[in-house]
């Protein structure tokens, strides 16, 4: 699913004139939606992830000339406060301090206004930030989604796309997803293991032919032979490990490029991840560390949602960094 701007989804009751409020509870949320002017719904997940993407989008926002804010209704208008910083905390979820304005203030204390809702981005099923332009979320006086559920507040590993492993051999189609990681470190740790047994039946077969050459010249042509064929397999098996790597690597590089962290023209930022994962499995993490951008965002209005439309199945991140941590555990 295409990246979304998601906008009067959650709905957080406001304290009069707190000076933090509730952005994005924690859990996992099915949201009632306006998307391209048509209701929908979404499954959310809000866990401490999404902190420095949010931080990151907000600071952005703060250093241009135009200022950051909320507004009311999700229209046009007075500003209602004006963000200052993003924190996370534990059993409550993504929370923003903030500064009231005049208009807040008056709209708070006189009980216009009773509810806060947000504008983000949404990537398959993941808040990924704050909207390049616009208000960050409104003051609302009607919930528009009553209707919200909290699922769950844990985070399911199984979310992960296992078709890499799949489409590199290493695991079968019909494969467990909580098990698929290890069965593909297992697999790699077999291949790796045949390379060094036929290294050492390489290493033993020569030197036992390098004896027999003292005393059968015939025998010393099969033996050597036979070391050839060995050593021939051995670049093979080399050569499949290499190749089972840099396909790992094209799919961490697209999973990148899908997260945003990566643009999809960037053909050189590509190849330079690229070679810097395959020469140090450690630089995955520098990789991931790079906050997910929205890539092709789909406008999201804000409306009342409409109980009857149809819920969008939730899609984690595809990510193989498990593979390659395994493989460098392996080392």
């Amino acid at each position: 699913m295409a990246n979304e701007i998601i906008s009067a989804s959650f709905q957080t009751e406001v304290e009069a004139l707190a000076e933090s409020i509730v952005y994005l509870p924690e859990g996992e949320h099915e949201i009632h939606a306006t998307v391209n002017g048509k209701p929908a719904k979404r499954k959310v997940k809000v866990d401490e992830s999404i902190l420095a993407s949010f931080t990151n989008d907000l600071q952005a926002r703060q250093s241009r000339n135009v200022r950051p804010f909320a507004g009311f209704d999700h229209k046009a208008g007075p500003a209602s406060f004006i963000p200052k910083e993003f924190r996370y905390e534990t059993g409550v979820g993504l929370v923003l301090d903030i500064e009231w304005t005049q208009a807040g203030k008056s709209a708070i204390e006189g009980k216009d206004y009773s509810y806060f809702s947000p504008n983000f981005l949404l990537a398959n099923g993941t808040p990924a930030g704050l909207p390049t332009h616009g208000e960050i979320g409104s003051l609302v006086n009607e919930p528009a989604f009553e209707a919200m559920e909290k699922i769950a507040a844990s985070y399911n590993e199984t979310n992960m796309d296992i078709k890499p492993l799949i489409d590199l051999g290493l695991v079968a189609e019909d494969v467990d997803p909580e098990k698929a990681m290890e069965i593909a470190k297992l697999e790699i740790e077999a291949m790796k293991s045949k390379i060094a047994e036929i290294e050492a039946g390489y290493m033993t077969k020569e030197a036992d032919a390098v004896q027999a050459a003292a005393n059968h010249a015939t025998e010393l042509e099969t033996v050597v032979a036979s070391r050839d064929a060995l050593a021939s397999e051995v670049e093979t098996l080399k050569a499949s490990l290499a190749e089972i790597e840099d396909k790992a690597a094209d799919s961490v590089i697209e999973e990148a490029v899908k997260a945003g962290r990566i643009a999809p023209q960037d053909d050189k930022a590509k190849s330079f991840w690229k070679a810097q994962i395959k020469a140090d499995k450690s630089n995955l993490e520098i990789l991931n560390a790079i906050p997910a951008k929205p890539v092709n965002g789909e406008t999201v209005l804000a409306g009342k949602a409409d109980e009857g439309t149809k819920q969008t199945e939730l899609k984690g991140l595809a990510l193989v960094e498990a593979s390659f941590k395994a493989q460098n555990q392996s080392h």
